[in-house]
Formats: C-alpha cells, structure tokens, sequence
C-alpha cells in the first residue's frame, strides 16, 4: 500500500494541465496483441509494403475470455482476426516472449472438429463444413471435412513434384500438367510426419519490412518457420476455387494454426496468402453458419469503442481487463485498481491521480476498477502523435506506437518537470524504471525495450539523437 501512496505524492507534486484529446475507435484492445500485430501487418496497413496480411487489416471481435481449463481462472484472453486468432494462455508468462501471444490451433480443430478447451481438453463436434479458401458460398471448393481423411495420407518423398489434386468430395488425382509450377515436397522433420510444399517453406522463411520498436526495418517474417503456421497436418493439393466468382487453380495446404495458398497468377507478394481461418473458425464456434453452437456467447464484457465513463466496476463482469486510456484528467483524474470492494486501503493495487493523460492496465486477476473526474475510458490505440519521432507534450505515451526510443530533450522545467520511464501501465511502482523531478532542462534516452513514458510540467519533448 506504501507504494501507492508514495506515487500518488509524486504526481500531486508532477500535475499539469493537459487538453483532453479526441477518443477513436481501434479493434485491437490489447497492447500484447497490437505488438504481435504491427509487426507485420502495419507495414502492409500503411501501404509501404504489397503483400499479404498474417493477421488481416483489423481484428473483427473484440476483446474475449473463452473457456480454457488451464488458464487462470479457466479462461483465455483472445480476439479474432481474418486469418486467425490471437490468445494469451498465461498472463504471468514473460510479455517479451515469442510465445507470449500464440495463433491458436484453429485449423486443427476445424479439421478434426475437436475443440480444445484445455491442454488436454477437447469437445467433440465434427469437423467443419466450412470452405478452406475462396468465396464461402462456392459449391464445388474443398471444405475443412474434405482434409480431414487426407491427414491419414502418406507424405511425399522429399523433392517430388506435388501434382496431386482434391475436389470436394476428397477425390484425389494426379495431374502431370502441373508440374509446370514446379513445386516440390519438402521433408522438414516435423513430429506430424508431412511434407511442406517448396512455395511455402519459401514462405515461412522469407524476410521483408517489419514494424519493430518504433520503426521499419527488414528482418524476418517469422522469427520461427512454425509460430505463424504450426506444423503441417496435410500435404498440399491442387484445387480448384471461386474467388470473387472467378475459378481459380490454387495450392493448398492445411496446418495446425493456418491454411496457406499458393496461387501461381497472383501478382507478386501475394502468391502465398493465409486463408480466413480466424472468420471460419469464429462461424464454426459461434454458429453464424448454422454448425455446432457449444458457446453461443463469448463471455466477456466487450467495453466497446466508447469504453467506460467513472464509477466503480467489476472486472470480468462490468468492464473487460485491458489497457485503457482516459479523455479527461483537468479537473484531477483519480483512479484505483482494485482487490476488493471493502472500502479499505489494502483493496488499492494500485492507484494515479493527475491533470494529464492517464493510461492504465487493468489486469484479469483485478477485482475492480474505479475512477473520479477521468472523462471516460476507452480502448483505444491510435498513435497519439503525429509521428513516433515528432515532438510531444505532457502527458503518458506508449514507446514505439506513440513515440520513438531515442534521445529526447525537454524544453521547459520551470514547474518542475516530472517524468517516468515505465515498463507498464499497471500504475504500481514496479512498473517506474527510471524517473526524475527537476526545475533543470532534462535530457533522457527512451530505450527500445521501455513499454510507457510519463511527462508532467516539462513543456515540449524534442527527439535530439538515437
């Protein structure tokens, strides 16, 4: 509890005014999850890359807890994107991990029709009649159910030309003529037995632009062949598919986390696309397409793109754990974490008050949440500059999305400028990596690996150096 309130002093002592920004609405509600995202899909999004999204332009659900028996409290955070979805099975597991943010198994599911709901839990359905590529309502296009027999088939010998094809009904031919592509198996070792067709082992391994620690920079797609995709659960087939109405000759191939496509008059970059396994999947689980509805509604308060405005609420149950932003601290924006609802300071996790922008994560384990003179919370996470590299104010800002690493300069302490370099947004004192309180001008270097940076009373920062 000292903790608390020691940081309550410092910002009393740091308060300064600040204009209340606009709120917007952004999809992604968990900066875990817009992390994994930007990496490879802002450079796509901002158009300085062509080529095809691993996540898609945006999520479509909002923030979920889904049942997952080995997860605190028996539930998973996920949201849902085009190509897949996005989960955090242990919250206390380490942020910068690879593995913190997985893809979930979803392609594997829908094939076997076993939803996983535990490591070793599973829910038996059947496996789905949903198309793996194309246009959702083509007749004629392979569905999940079409591959599931097909995982049983023997994989190629490594460097064999893939000519096989596979209708709907899981017929399975030879055509010689497709051996003008020159695709090839190749045996990559995996505990599934199958091969990986060349095109797309190509692909697991390609490098290009990536959105990393506040700027672009090429390194590779994947930092592992295997964490976008998982391993092969089939090998890969010709078919053919509508898209837009249009046949199509398409390559494809089922994995345990993604679909992937080849279709060799694609223009260059998007050759190789993931198929819509996170919108199939969601239909499948949620019923929108008429199959097996075991959990009709996701259980989790979505705060939506207006968020929350003061009072006291329950987590899990009024509002939903994530990072959140408020509209209005000039009137002096006073916040709690709560453990409980007794009244009593041992229920304070933590807490701000403050006249600038507050940003504050609220944790799955929290009990409750609380708040006077804040305006409103929201989920929202578009950049609050102009550019990361652009001078700002007052204010809490997050490295990389908001503001760059680098050298920056402060232009005005006469107040006594307060600012904090920060490893979260929890608002407990373990979160502050470094902070001074000063009438002198400040110079501070803000480090790639800082998640926040905090600023009362010290006028306009200005990026000096790397």
């Amino acid at each position: 509890m000292m903790r608390s309130l020691t940081r309550i002093i410092v910002l009393v002592l740091a308060v300064a005014l600040l204009p209340a920004l606009p709120a917007a609405a952004e999809p992604i509600g968990q900066d875990a999850f817009r992390r994994t995202w930007e990496r490879t899909d802002l450079p796509v999004a901002t158009l300085r890359v062509s080529r095809t999204w691993m996540w898609g332009p945006e999520a479509f659900s909002p923030v979920l807890y889904e049942d997952y028996a080995d997860s605190p409290g028996g539930k998973r955070q996920v949201q849902y994107f085009d190509k897949s979805r996005m989960e955090i099975n242990d919250p206390a597991a380490d942020p910068n991990s690879l593995w913190y943010v997985t893809n979930g198994l979803l392609a594997r599911e829908l094939i076997t029709g076993e939803m996983q709901v535990g490591d070793r839990e599973f829910r038996t359905l059947a496996p789905a009649e949903v198309n793996v590529a194309g246009d959702p309502d083509d007749p004629a296009g392979p569905t999940y159910a079409t591959f599931n027999p097909l995982m049983a088939a023997a994989p190629k010998p490594n460097g064999w030309q893939v000519t096989e094809t596979v209708d709907r009904a899981g017929h399975v031919e030879t055509d010689p003529a497709l051996a003008r592509f020159n695709v090839r198996a190749v045996d990559v070792g995996v505990p599934t037995g199958h091969t990986v067709a060349s095109v797309f082992w190509d692909f697991m391994h390609s490098t290009g632009l990536v959105y990393s620690d506040g700027q672009y920079i090429e390194r590779p797609l994947s930092e592992n062949p295997f964490y976008i995709t998982g391993f092969p659960l089939t090998e890969a087939y010709w078919t053919t598919v509508r898209v837009g109405g249009v046949p199509k000759l398409v390559l494809a191939q089922v994995f345990e986390r993604r679909v992937l496509t080849y279709t060799p008059d694609n223009p260059e970059g998007w050759k190789v696309e993931a198929g819509n396994v996170g919108q199939h999947y969601y239909r499948w689980r949620y019923g929108r397409s008429g199959e097996p509805n075991p959990n009709p509604s996701p259980s989790q308060p979505d705060p939506g793109p207006a968020g929350f405005p003061d009072g006291t609420y329950q987590v899990g149950v009024d509002i939903a754990p994530g990072t959140y932003r408020n509209t209005d601290s000039s009137e002096l924006c006073y916040w709690e974490r709560l453990s409980g609802f007794s009244g009593e300071l041992d229920d304070i996790i933590a807490n701000g008050v403050s006249s600038v922008r507050q940003i504050v994560t609220i944790a799955p384990t929290d009990v409750g949440f609380a708040s006077r003179r804040c305006g409103r919370w929201v989920p929202d996470d578009t950049p609050l500059t102009s550019s990361p590299t652009a001078p700002f104010g007052d204010g809490m800002y997050r490295v990389g999305r908001d503001i760059a690493p680098g050298l920056w300069r402060n232009s005005d302490s006469s107040d006594f400028c307060y600012w904090e370099r920060l490893r979260g947004f929890s608002g407990e004192l373990d979160d502050i990596i470094a902070n001074e309180f000063s009438d002198a001008q400040q110079t501070v270097r803000i480090k790639p690996t800082d998640v926040g940076f905090s600023a009362s009373r010290c006028g306009t920062w200005t990026r000096i150096g790397d």
